[in-house]
């Protein structure tokens, strides 16, 4: 099983309280709630493939923010994998998507976590995010 520590790791325990706070004002307790459950019943095995699957992901699309329009098919076909990763652990609307787009460019701790991989990161996550969740919607 999952511990927090293995969620959390490399984050302070003020780190962590804010985190999850931003998480429960923003997702609401309940779907927090049901997603840590989740979390914590997968094994440490399925956790690092999620995180490492998740790694991968995130390295595709800063590779390709230097060629690439975040609105390009190429971009918007990592982001829909991304939108699935993520909506395996909680499911996730296309509103709930954008939250999570948004968190990603507000949060300093995201900011700098995305910006580890390309500079600009996080700001072309979040528009990549925000721009697949409004063309679904308008599907």
């Amino acid at each position: 099983m999952v511990s927090d520590k293995d969620v959390f790791q490399g984050l302070s325990l003020e780190d962590k309280k804010k985190y999850r706070k931003d998480t429960i004002n923003r997702y609401g307790r309940r779907s927090f709630k049901k997603a840590n459950k989740k979390i914590n019943k997968l094994s440490k095995a399925e956790w690092d493939n999620y995180q490492s699957n998740l790694n991968t992901l995130i390295e595709k699309i800063a590779q390709s923010m230097e060629t690439n329009s975040y609105t390009s098919k190429k971009v918007q076909k990592l982001i829909a994998k991304h939108f699935k990763l993520v909506g395996t652990l909680n499911p996730t609307t296309l509103n709930s998507y954008i939250e999570l787009a948004n968190l990603y460019s507000e949060h300093e701790d995201f900011i700098a976590f995305f910006n580890n991989y390309n500079e600009g990161l996080a700001e072309f996550l979040t528009n990549a995010m925000i721009f697949y969740a409004e063309s679904e919607i308008e599907d």
